[in-house]
């Protein structure tokens, strides 16, 4: 009976495009974790991998740890020897939806067989840049925030984003819109792309701001992160006349759900930013402002892969 149960879903469920918009808000979902890990400072809550301080389930208290347990860790830690259950528990949890994650995505791949090639292709594709993210995510941690590791991490997210909207895309065989301005969709693709390297280097820096200054001044970290910040800042505006321009320019098109869930996520964008900027960093307002620029650049994707100018 439960086999012809199984067969039922099997039939009645697109099981590929499930399981591919699982895997996709899986990685949104790891994306959202992963600023909340860094903005939090749980980068080093779990000093070894894949266990945490030697346990499948991390403590809770210091009183569960070896005695000498600041000794044992001491190097792995880089000098942050004290236990701090919070950011323990908040990197554990992040590695656990990590691993979900890559889950999701193997079972997508496995899926995606029986779909044709290029939908294989794409959906492999995803879980390689998947693996050597976890990868390079445990080497962000150990290199203790070399330069460009961090940046290199955020491209192959976006690697991963693309290939599996590309994928549901491919398999869905929805009809495509036959839009004008449609290069305007890459363009303003292109220009988030490149704010999110430059947000990418500002992450990098308020790292090692941190470092220097204490988690406590956070007053005074916007005034340290120098030039790439400043730019950053002002490449934001060339972000909100791009997207206006765009969102003008699709005003008779069939996409006016994407024209307005764009200016949405502008607005969120701008106001986190703002609150970085002005208000020393609030709670949170890193890891959203980074989701938001992830969720708006898959936007973009989506749009330009379901479209094709009016001349085709």
């Amino acid at each position: 009976m439960i086999f012809i149960w199984m067969h039922l879903f099997f039939i009645l469920v697109d099981v590929f495009r499930t399981f591919g918009i699982i895997s996709l808000v899986s990685i949104y979902l790891l994306i959202l974790a992963g600023g909340i890990v860094r903005s939090t400072g749980s980068g080093m809550g779990c000093p070894d991998w894949p266990k945490c301080f030697g346990r499948m389930i991390p403590p809770t208290q210091a009183s569960e740890l070896p005695f000498n347990y600041q000794e044992i860790y001491k190097e792995k830690l880089h000098g942050q020897v004290l236990f701090n259950p919070t950011k323990t528990w908040i990197e554990y949890l992040n590695r656990l939806l990590g691993a979900l994650t890559g889950v999701f995505v193997v079972i997508a791949t496995i899926l995606s067989f029986k779909h044709g090639k290029k939908i294989f292709l794409h959906t492999l594709a995803a879980l390689i840049l998947v693996l050597l993210n976890a990868i390079l995510g445990k080497y962000v941690v150990d290199s203790f925030l070399l330069p460009g590791v961090v940046t290199a991490h955020m491209l192959l997210s976006i690697g991963v984003i693309y290939f599996l909207i590309k994928a549901i895309n491919i398999h869905s065989n929805s009809e495509v819109n036959t839009i004008e301005n449609r290069t305007w969709i890459m363009i303003n693709l292109c220009i988030m792309f490149l704010q999110i390297l430059l947000g990418t280097q500002v992450r990098e820096n308020v790292d090692h701001v941190i470092l220097a200054l204490g988690e406590t001044a956070k007053a005074q970290w916007i005034n340290e992160l120098g030039y790439v910040f400043i730019t950053h800042r002002t490449f934001s505006w060339v972000i909100f006349v791009g997207h206006l321009l765009l969102w003008n320019k699709l005003k008779s098109s069939p996409l006016q759900i994407y024209r307005h869930a764009m200016m949405a996520l502008i607005g969120i964008s701008f106001l986190t930013g703002i609150l970085m900027a002005y208000f020393a960093f609030p709670l949170g307002s890193q890891a959203i402002h980074l989701f938001i620029s992830l969720v708006l650049i898959g936007l973009h994707m989506n749009a330009y892969i379901r479209t094709k100018p009016i001349n085709v």
